[in-house]
């Protein structure tokens, strides 16, 4: 039996719907669902099967759909940022801010049922505050007048939202708890999991018993967890899409996402170029190489050609895709990469570089790293490279190795 297993991580939990949608196109189907705060609540949908109301929700997600509080300040400002820090800081003061408004999009949203006549199992995670003890409920411990309420109590972020009173005792978030209920689902009979793990602060248990475990996780920034935005919701989806595809090896990359095969084209059309650039750059001592660059592991891979090259050269289109802030949230071919890196190195803005190379022979390194600047002054320097200026060449090389590497490809480019 699969079950999918959904963290905790409040406004991250666009994230989950994109997984969601992956295993959709994936026809991955699951048995079971467990989850805790906001993924409680997405893996309700979930267990309705309820997949265009989920989409939907978190596709126009915002604060008036979460609080009545007065949050609706551009949080890509710094003072916008500030405001919401401090609405936040006055709401903890006051108890928590009041998600009355989210209670209230879950009642619209949940379907009753939908929800306890669907054949997939549920469980989700809550602590009692009361009594300091926490909370594990299946579905078919869950009357159907207090489903909404708990949960609310699973996703209650206490201190920063208010506490979820059931009867008379109240609850908070299950991440103070367990923020990954894997157990839970192993519990409820599952045999396989797939855990989406949001990356969210919260404890996770230690894993009982030994089950295949897939983790999908956030290969990079998706949010704050206390930021709803529906363009942070947005990116989140497709990201959580891409990086479901490619668990499941349907696409390659890391933070950025590649069609099957770019990356081994990649290998076997730029790799002997790399080596060989690099043996006419620079100089080899009675040892085969310099010293000092044969240390640096990102160095030697090149010159002793080792299995490892493959991954070096991997890292260099995720590090000049990150270096010229490339889109992440595209399907990329060889080709569409390198023309966008082409086409941002073309429309850089002049720079001095003797204001740089002050800063690199006094040590003054702060700031300069993995920028654009670093990498055009490289390119230059690669370009202008002869017997005068080696000893500052390989300097470079030594100070800036990512950078050097990446630099050295971008000549390949042209």
């Amino acid at each position: 039996m699969r079950a999918i297993v959904l963290s905790g991580g409040g406004a991250k939990g666009a994230y989950q719907i994109g997984v969601w949608k992956a295993l959709r196109k994936l026809n991955i189907h699951y048995d079971i669902v467990t989850g805790t705060s906001v993924g409680a609540l997405n893996g309700a949908f979930m267990v309705q099967r309820d997949y265009l109301h989920a989409l939907w929700m978190w596709y126009h997600i915002n604060f008036d759909m979460i609080t009545t509080e007065k949050m609706n300040v551009n949080y890509k400002t710094f003072d916008g940022l500030k405001k919401i820090i401090k609405l936040y800081a006055k709401g903890i003061l006051d108890g928590g801010i009041d998600v009355t408004k989210l209670e209230q999009t879950m009642q619209e949203y949940i379907n009753l049922n939908k929800f306890y006549h669907s054949p997939i199992k549920y469980g989700l995670v809550t602590v009692n505050l009361t009594t300091l003890k926490p909370v594990e409920l299946k579905k078919e411990d869950i009357p159907k007048e207090k489903l909404k309420d708990y949960l609310m109590a699973s996703a209650t972020c206490f201190p920063a939202f208010k506490k979820k009173k059931i009867g008379d005792q109240n609850f908070v978030d299950g991440g103070y708890y367990d923020n990954l209920p894997i157990n839970l689902a192993i519990e409820l009979g599952a045999t396989e999991v797939i855990a989406v793990d949001l990356k969210a602060i919260g404890v996770k248990k230690k894993i009982k018993e030994n089950v295949p475990i897939t983790y999908i996780r956030p290969r990079t920034d998706i949010g704050s967890f206390l930021i709803f935005d529906k363009e942070l919701s947005r990116r989140a989806i497709r990201l959580g899409y891409l990086d479901t595809l490619k668990t499941f090896h349907k696409l390659e990359g890391n933070i950025f996402t590649f069609r099957n095969g770019e990356l081994d084209k990649n290998k076997r059309k730029y790799k002997d170029m790399m080596i060989r650039r690099m043996q006419d750059l620079f100089y080899l001592d009675e040892h085969g190489t310099v010293k000092e660059l044969f240390m640096n592991s990102k160095y030697r891979a090149f010159f002793q050609n080792t299995k490892r090259v493959g991954t070096e050269m991997n890292e260099i289109l995720e590090y000049l895709g990150r270096a010229f802030e490339l889109n992440d949230t595209r399907i990329y071919t060889l080709s569409s990469f390198h023309r966008e890196i082409k086409k941002r190195m073309k429309y850089l803005e002049p720079f001095e570089f003797s204001r740089l190379e002050e800063k690199w022979k006094n040590k003054n390194l702060k700031n300069i790293r993995y920028s654009k600047t670093i990498l055009q002054y490289l390119v230059q320097k690669i370009e202008q490279q002869d017997d005068k200026n080696h000893t500052e060449f390989t300097m470079l090389a030594i100070l800036f190795p990512k950078d050097m590497l990446a630099a050295i490809y971008m000549t390949l480019l042209s």
